[in-house]
């Protein structure tokens, strides 16, 4: 991946490539940011960019053998850590590692570099509840593998997305090596939510802060951002009912709209929430007459023709802000009929302020 190709984040690129065309990369870097602004591209840029043999003009050369294995995530020198489930059964068994769902990850990085943590644990879980973790048999592999000299770059990465998800024991176990790393190795992870991080590794690292997201400047793809069609209209159905019944303000039926989302299941609601910020961004760029940032489909762009007026300055930050908090709440298993019915009653105002004049 190219740096170029991560839109948004020209600030933290330009930190990024400095520090390592100054040797002043740390050898422990924390990137932070929201889900889908661009954390793990830019890790994987920067990975490729460290590794590649003939970079120039500050990106990396994309024609090495280097480069090429980098791109297709099947360099040996560059390792990769992700939450997973625990396929392992029995007394006396490790738990599960990244390396056992390789093919998936890779498979499921490359369609979409902005993956979230709904989409990871939906390609890996049948369940959707299923809390996804860094075992601590993870941090043993780590130590194993980073142990051995590189085999084909002067440099190992191990990019580690979500060590928030990595509990105190596996913590633990890496805080020498993090601590006190190998000759060129360098850590590279990604969070979107760093105060959960153990305080032990989050001492022992330095930060790279992406921008915030931005609603009128460039964007990643949104298309890599929504749900799969079948979630994508069953998810468009409810977003249409809840501005529908918030507008009208139809009490009883916004508290039966309530229930039926409270019936879903946690992770469902959760990625129902972000797809009500997507399509609340959609229409704010709708309403500004700029149709070539619109990726909304036939559908979407129908009902938005109408309701985008209702999306604008007055109070589009207000929207993002509920639907932001909605979304916590639930993470947080705060009751879902309250998180949804409060979420439909907070739109009667906003929506009404969306049409002031």
């Amino acid at each position: 991946m190219l740096f170029s190709e991560i839109k948004g984040q020209e600030e933290a690129v330009r930190k990024l490539r400095s520090a390592i065309d100054n040797n002043k990369l740390p050898h422990a870097l924390l990137i932070t940011g929201p889900e889908a602004t661009g954390g793990l591209a830019l890790a994987h840029a920067a990975a490729q960019y460290i590794i590649c043999q003939h970079r120039h003009d500050g990106e990396p050369c994309g024609q090495c053998p280097e480069c090429k294995q980098v791109a297709k995530l099947g360099h040996p020198d560059l390792h990769w850590v992700y939450p997973i489930v625990n396929k392992s059964t029995g007394s006396g068994k490790e738990a599960s590692v990244s390396e056992d769902f390789l093919s998936v990850w890779r498979e499921a990085f490359l369609a979409n570099p902005y993956i979230t943590q709904p989409e990871w644990t939906k390609s890996i879980a049948s369940d959707e509840n299923k809390q996804l973790k860094i075992f601590v048999s993870e941090a043993a592999a780590i130590v194993r593998t980073l142990s051995t000299k590189p085999y084909e770059s002067d440099y190992r990465i191990l990019i580690l997305w979500l060590p928030e998800r990595m509990n105190e024991d596996a913590a633990n176990k890496l805080l020498k090596i993090i601590e006190e790393p190998y000759e060129k190795t360098f850590f590279l992870l990604v969070s979107h939510d760093p105060e959960k991080i153990i305080g032990t590794i989050l001492s022992r690292v330095q930060r790279l802060q992406l921008a915030p997201f931005d609603l009128k400047g460039n964007f990643v793809q949104p298309g890599l951002q929504m749900p799969d069609e079948e979630d994508r209209t069953f998810f468009f159905e409810k977003f249409c009912a809840m501005m529908r019944l918030s507008y009208a303000r139809k009490l009883y039926d916004m508290k039966a709209w309530s229930e039926e989302m409270a019936a879903l299941g946690r992770e469902r609601q959760k990625n129902y929430l972000q797809y009500a910020q997507v399509l609340i961004r959609e229409n704010y760029i709708m309403n500004l007459h700029d149709p070539e940032l619109n990726y909304m489909n036939e559908e979407e762009t129908a009902f938005s023709s109408k309701f985008s007026r209702f999306v604008n300055a007055r109070n589009v930050e207000g929207i993002m802000k509920v639907l932001e908090t909605a979304e916590l709440d639930i993470t947080q298993n705060v009751n879902a009929k309250m998180v949804f019915f409060d979420l439909s009653l907070k739109f009667i105002m906003l929506l009404k302020a969306g049409n002031q004049a």
